[in-house]
């Protein structure tokens, strides 16, 4: 695949950027979007950047759908509990 007309040291600074940014919102994809803008390159780009760097991480609905169903269980059985 080609690299694209970017070199390393823009996309390191984007990197950069997203890493810094990314706390500041409240999802990885508007805070890749704001970086976006700030670069003039695309959300798509500075994601596949991020995450060839390690800094993306992705959403993982089964793991947050377990979570959920576990949390819901345990709500039910302090409920059963309650005097």
């Amino acid at each position: 695949m080609a690299r694209g007309v970017y070199d390393d040291d823009f996309r390191d600074k984007v990197v950069d950027a997203f890493r810094s940014a990314n706390p500041q919102f409240p999802s990885t994809s508007s805070a890749a979007e704001w970086v976006a803008r700030e670069f003039g390159v695309s959300r798509d780009s500075v994601r596949r950047w991020a995450s060839e760097a390690g800094a993306w991480e992705a959403h993982n609905s089964s793991r947050l759908r377990a979570l959920l169903a576990e949390n819901a269980m345990l709500r039910a059985r302090l409920e059963g509990q309650a005097p």
